[in-house]
């Protein structure tokens, strides 16, 4: 995987800086969007109830993940992620009317852990503030995800890492929404992950 970072670094110079791909939908018809709201899933008779000492948030995104309301702590991130859930997409918009994916991971980073990163989602792989690693097994909650959903950019979208193989992300076709890594999509235009380095927790300028 260094091989592949090294080879996107000399094509770096023919990648878009827009903020995410306007031209073609990130989120085609293959049923690789896991929610847009909160009515798209539908519980099953058999879900178990969550013990009531649990939120509702934490209910209800366990619910999402397919894991248990124990795992969902960072109460701080589901409540940003669920203010802006369902939000339309909007090549370069930046607020509640329309968003484009690297807008809301810079605005989740910033809101949630204090962490203010450049503006596109190539420039948010190539920053020095992050940690590159390749494989998704490694990914934790936090994690920067990056694809290449056009021929012609190295990275062309971004999401982040929530759970479960889920993240979030601001699709064309769906806004703000939580998706499913192993979809066949997302895993054929993966690219690599990016972790906030330690030391940048609590940092305010842009790297």
């Amino acid at each position: 995987m260094i091989l592949k970072f090294h080879i996107f670094l000399l094509f770096i110079s023919f990648s878009s800086l827009c903020g995410c791909s306007s031209g073609k939908s990130v989120s085609p018809s293959g049923g690789e969007i896991i929610v847009g709201g909160s009515s798209d899933i539908v519980p099953e008779k058999n879900t178990p109830v969550a013990p009531d000492d649990y939120s509702a948030l934490q209910k209800k995104y366990a619910f999402y993940l397919n894991t248990s309301p124990a795992q969902i702590t960072n109460i701080k991130l589901y409540q940003f992620v669920d203010q802006w859930l369902s939000t339309p997409y909007k090549w370069g918009g930046t607020d509640k009317n329309g968003i484009d994916c690297s807008s809301l991971i810079q605005q989740l980073l910033l809101n949630v852990y204090s962490i203010s990163i450049p503006r596109t989602s190539v420039q948010q792989f190539f920053t020095d503030w992050i940690d590159k690693f390749g494989s998704s097994t490694y990914l934790s909650e936090g994690d920067l995800v990056f694809f290449r959903t056009e021929d012609d950019k190295v990275v062309s979208h971004v999401g982040l890492y929530l759970g479960n193989r889920m993240f979030v992300n601001a699709a064309v076709s769906k806004g703000v929404s939580i998706a499913n890594l192993d979809d066949p999509y997302w895993k054929k235009r993966y690219v690599g992950a990016g972790r906030v380095k330690m030391s940048m927790l609590g940092s305010s300028r842009p790297g």
